[in-house]
Formats: structure tokens, sequence, C-alpha cells
């Protein structure tokens, strides 16, 4: 068996394509799945999640002002940069929330509300990027239960990820990598918490060295190249129903 875990965080960037009322009706076809799933919500719209509690949903209520990056909020404030066509989007809160995804992994795991060894992060909103319809969407998110058991830490590739990334002609402290595709990564309790706890401390690195701080899929990429004891299990995908129909 398999936990789903997820989050939102509202006004942690602007975007014209994506209101928080478009996030709130993409993020309940994923609570509408029949299977465990742990969703950390914003305290502010907690109110709006809290009756998707069943059996198969816990929905916890947060603040993100307790999320550990905010504490370098300050510090970060005027020397975030990153190069992006989207600076609204890409703000440093929303950083923030990308790369945080693996902590709140580590709180799912440590709950293990529904006492399993398996748990799969998928993101909130990842519906908008998928083809199918949404009866079709569910089908697909209930099936991960039923999917080949990693013990590894399972996630998708769309880099090749031999090619160096300045062959890319990217920065990779400052340009979007996309050797990861981010919204999809699981496994088992061992090797996520491995993870949780290697981008915890490339993420504090990379302020400390660089007082910056950028997208999650950078910072684990670093954690790759960086030769851990994680073991991985890739798969190639896109940002497209692949993203979980390959897992």
């Amino acid at each position: 068996m398999t936990t789903i875990v997820s989050a939102f965080i509202c006004n942690a960037n602007i975007r014209d394509d994506r209101t928080l009322h478009k996030y709130l009706e993409l993020g309940s076809l994923l609570l509408k799945a029949n299977i465990p799933k742990i969703i950390f919500i914003d305290s502010e719209i907690y109110h709006f999640f809290k009756y998707y509690e069943n059996d198969n949903t816990k929905i916890i209520s947060f603040n993100k002002y307790d999320i550990y990056l905010y504490k370098y909020f300050k510090t970060l404030k005027n020397t975030f940069s990153l190069n992006t066509n989207f600076p609204n989007k890409d703000t440093l809160e929303f950083i923030f929330t990308m790369c945080n995804k693996t902590e709140w992994i580590k709180h799912a795991i440590q709950l293990n509300l529904f006492n399993t060894q398996y748990f799969i992060w998928i993101d909130f909103g990842i519906r908008h990027v998928f083809n199918c319809n949404n009866d079709e969407f569910i089908k697909k998110i209930e099936d991960l239960s039923n999917r080949n058991i990693y013990n590894k830490l399972r996630i998708g590739t769309i880099w090749n990820l031999d090619i160096e990334h300045y062959l890319f002609g990217i920065d990779i402290y400052k340009d979007i990598s996309w050797y990861f595709a981010g919204g999809v990564f699981g496994g088992n309790i061992e090797e996520l918490l491995k993870f949780s706890n290697e981008t915890k401390n490339m993420c504090i690195k990379i302020i400390n060295e660089k007082q910056n701080l950028m997208w999650e899929v950078n910072i684990w990429y670093l954690i790759y190249k960086n030769n851990t004891n994680i073991q991985f299990s890739f798969y190639n995908c896109d940002h497209n129903d692949s993203i979980i129909d390959n897992y």
C-alpha cells in the first residue's frame, strides 16, 4: 500500500493563468482519488478543504512561516535572483514551497497515518499538465497503489542525466533545469528520508554559500551529482500524462 502526499500554500506567487480558485479546482480532483492521502494545506485556506477528510484522506493545516526555509527570508530577500521569464511566478516564496516537498514527505512518513511502507509525492495542481479527462486523471492517481513497489527513490527524468548542465547552456544556480520532472516522486521510507535530509542540507548549503536558492529540480540534480548514498530508480517522462503513466 502507498500513501499519496501533497501540499498547497496560497499566494506564494502571482499567475495570470492560475488563480487561487483554479488551484482549488485542480487540487480537489487529486483529493477525490480513493487511496490513502495526507494533504498539507495552508491554514489560511484550510476551511475550503476540511470537508474532504474521510477514511482515506487526512487534511493537515499548517502555518507557512513554520517551514524551516522562512527563517532565511530576510537573508535572501535582497539577494534572491533567478533567470526567469516569469518573475511573478518564480518568487522566493514559490521556491520555498518547491524545496519543501521533501519535508512534507518526511512529515507524512513520521505520521504514517495509514501504516504504509511506500509514499508518493504528487504536486497539488498537477492535473493541469494532463491531457485526459477528470475521471481518467483520478483513475491514474488511484492506480498508483497497484504499481510496482520501488525500494529506491523513484523519480522521473526529462533531460539526459549524463549530459553536464553547462552543455545545455544553463547556470545551475540561476536557470531552471529539467533533469527531473519534479511533480512526482516516491519510494520506500528509507530512501525518501535520505532524500529529505539531503535536500534540506543542500538548500542550506546553497543559501549560505550563494545567498540564493533555486527550483527543487535544480537542488535534486546537485544531490544526484554529489554521489550521495541515495539509491535512485529513474523513469523517462515529461510534463504530461507520462509523469504518472510511466512511474
